[in-house]
């Protein structure tokens, strides 16, 4: 989108880029949903759940944040307020965005990566059960 709108094209690319990142955040927030719907611990449950909770939580609502500043960059960009040379707010939105895929993409690599997956078995038998 953001390219398309540097080289002029207001028609099809920018709409086009909006509408699926829009689309993929939405699909992303409604996982991360039915995951906390389907978990089998709760916030309150233990540690873990709490950490969990809050480290999933924060990125899951600067989600919506972003969602919510793409739809206005898009109805934006359907009014015709961005130009070439003029759409700092959609550039700003789109820094925001890439800062939360940045801290999403750490979050799974610790949360379900490390802490319950794989790399943490791995780690375990690695030390014969001693990881600390």
């Amino acid at each position: 989108a953001h390219k398309s709108m540097r080289l002029k094209d207001y028609d099809v690319g920018p709409f086009i880029g909006l509408v699926v990142t829009i689309v993929c955040g939405t699909v992303f927030f409604l996982v991360q949903l039915r995951e906390y719907y389907w978990n089998s611990y709760t916030i309150a449950d233990s540690v873990y759940g709490s950490v969990f909770y809050l480290l999933t939580g924060f990125p899951g609502m600067h989600v919506v944040v972003g969602l919510l500043w793409l739809m206005v960059s898009l109805v934006r960009l359907w009014r015709g307020e961005f130009s070439s040379q003029r759409h700092f707010g959609f550039e700003a939105c789109i820094w925001y965005w890439h800062f939360v895929d940045v801290v999403w993409v750490a979050l799974w690599c610790l949360v379900y990566v490390w802490f319950g997956g794989w790399l943490y078995m791995w780690w375990f038998k690695m030390w014969d059960g001693d990881v600390y």
